[in-house]
């Protein structure tokens, strides 16, 4: 291969092995492998990505143009099988990536989107960091872990019944208490929620990472207030605390358990059908979807609960209306013109966050409040209203 063409193709590999590392990382973190696993194989998987990447400009450097084939042997037939494999990701990840960037309309589902700043560190200053890494990472120029965006999206619902048009569903995800963030940001979010008069509240799972939050929930999360019901499942990061306890919580702050579970609620006088789906990591799925919709009006409203979006498969096959989902947190770091890189699903980046048209199923995903990790570029904390429309 010539001098020039090994020297252009440098740069192109070290992006692919980067973008095949990363492939691997997401789907690691979309899995049902136990966390303690999870955690030692994230290890294993950021060193290899670092050391392969030395050891790939130390070649490229130290022969620029014959790094790729030079003097034959078992070594240079691995490169060049390892430097195909990164080239072939490469154009697995670009490709879609074209689609993502240059669609015009990403959803027709999306009538319109009014956001609202609430940035809370101008109102309360750095009081609402909870340990001191947290507050010097929150005073990163362009870290949003406190800006958060309240977002009043308006959806286009063909199939939705004349009588739930208007209908307002507060969304929010991911709130992952720990205590590095303090109760009042959360209570600044609850009351931004609270103005918009929901109709329905639903709330998509990791609600506390730290056992001792779970006593923040009903004076935080039993503040928020709706007409027709307040729903939840948990996610991966609720198992780090007991179970149990929280659901228990949960039911006594007013809220409806939807893990594995279906509910039937009437808004004027039409039937809404619920369910709840926390797999992969708390299972099983419900298993009377079938049964219940049969009792319902084939014209009857269908809403899933799920914490992360990759559920949306299980979400069509049984012919729901609409999605809410989290988990994947917007990519928390989103580079310009490239997008988010990191997101835990087993579809990469492809619901990082937003709206989604996967019919039957019209799919949000929240990009949360909070994380574990409190850094934020490019991709703030929200909370969403939902008001549904069938427009002609």
């Amino acid at each position: 291969m010539p001098a020039l063409a090994q020297l252009a193709l440098a740069p192109i590999t070290l992006a692919g092995h980067f973008a095949l590392w990363t492939w691997l990382f997401n789907r690691l973190h979309a899995s049902a492998v136990p966390k303690k696993l999870v955690r030692k194989l994230e290890k294993v998987t950021m060193v290899v990505t670092l050391l392969l990447a030395v050891a790939l400009v130390v070649k490229m450097i130290a022969a620029p143009g014959k790094w790729l084939i030079n003097t034959g042997g078992t070594l240079e037939a691995v490169v060049i099988a390892y430097s195909v494999a990164c080239w072939l990701m490469l154009v697995y990840v670009f490709v879609p990536w074209v689609g993502r960037t240059f669609r015009p309309d990403k959803s027709t589902a999306l009538l319109s989107n009014h956001t609202e700043p609430v940035n809370t560190i101008e109102e309360y200053g750095e009081r609402l960091t909870g340990d001191s890494l947290t507050g010097w990472l929150a005073r990163i120029p362009g870290n949003q872990i406190l800006q958060i965006h309240a977002q009043h999206k308006t959806l286009h619902l063909p199939q939705l019944p004349v009588e739930l048009i208007g209908l307002r569903i507060a969304h929010l995800s991911d709130l992952h208490m720990t205590g590095q963030l303090r109760r009042e940001f959360f209570e600044r979010a609850i009351e931004q929620t609270n103005r918009w008069d929901a109709d329905v509240v639903a709330i998509t799972g990791d609600i506390v990472d730290k056992a001792h939050c779970i006593e923040w929930i009903p004076q935080l999360l039993g503040r928020l207030t709706c007409k027709h019901g307040r729903f939840f499942v948990l996610g991966n990061h609720d198992k780090r605390v007991p179970l149990d306890q929280l659901r228990q919580t949960m039911k006594v702050s007013g809220y409806t358990d939807l893990g594995g579970r279906t509910h039937v609620i009437e808004v004027n006088g039409c039937p809404i059908f619920l369910a709840g789906n926390e797999l992969p990591w708390i299972g099983p799925a419900p298993q009377d979807v079938a049964e219940r919709k049969a009792e319902l009006p084939a014209d009857h409203f269908s809403i899933l609960l799920a914490h992360t979006p990759d559920q949306i498969v299980w979400s069509q096959q049984h012919g729901f209306d609409l999605m809410l989902a989290g988990h994947t947190h917007g990519g928390q770091i989103r580079l310009p013109l490239i997008g988010p890189v990191i997101s835990p699903s087993r579809y990469g980046v492809k619901y990082a966050g937003g709206l989604f048209d996967e019919p039957p199923t019209l799919m949000h995903v929240s990009r949360g409040l909070s994380a574990l990790h409190p850094l934020r570029f490019r991709c703030p904390p929200e909370v969403t209203l939902l008001e549904l429309r069938r427009v002609p």
